[in-house]
């Protein structure tokens, strides 16, 4: 069998052009300029573009989609996080400590010894209404901790 019939009969498997030169032992430029006489390298060429062109369309949909439910599970994280702070702020009167510390979670370290959140003053000045330190486990009862 001749290069010409066999680097056809190579692309017809889907084989692509520098896997066929590999195999013949000619250059691409080579490979491409003898597929072209045939009018099936041209369907097939067709057919693999509109393959490739569906193949990516589908991907970019997929990518998408998942883009989009990340985004709306992120709104939804948000709304929920809104609805929270709207509904402890909103209240008439004094907030409780473990709501404030809540809300300045960040402002406070734990110390191990004293088993208690204290705040941190390098984060800012404490405002008033913020206690200096907090018990952690005032659940627990006394005879029970470690």
């Amino acid at each position: 069998m001749d290069k010409k019939t066999k680097a056809l009969e190579l692309y017809l498997e889907g084989f692509k052009l520098v896997e066929i030169a590999q195999q013949l032992g000619i250059s691409q430029p080579a490979v491409t300029k003898i597929l072209k006489q045939f009018p099936e390298y041209h369907q097939e060429k067709e057919r693999r573009k509109k393959e490739n062109e569906k193949r990516a369309k589908e991907w970019r949909n997929e990518y998408k989609k998942q883009k989009r439910e990340q985004y709306e599970e992120e709104y939804e994280l948000l709304q929920k996080d809104h609805r929270e702070a709207v509904q402890s702020l909103s209240r008439k009167g004094r907030l409780s400590n473990d709501v404030l510390i809540k809300l300045c979670i960040l402002h406070y370290d734990y110390n191990k010894e004293k088993e208690r959140l204290v705040f941190n003053e390098s984060a800012g000045k404490r405002p008033a209404d913020l206690p200096r330190s907090v018990y952690v486990h005032k659940n627990v009862l006394k005879q029970f901790r470690v």
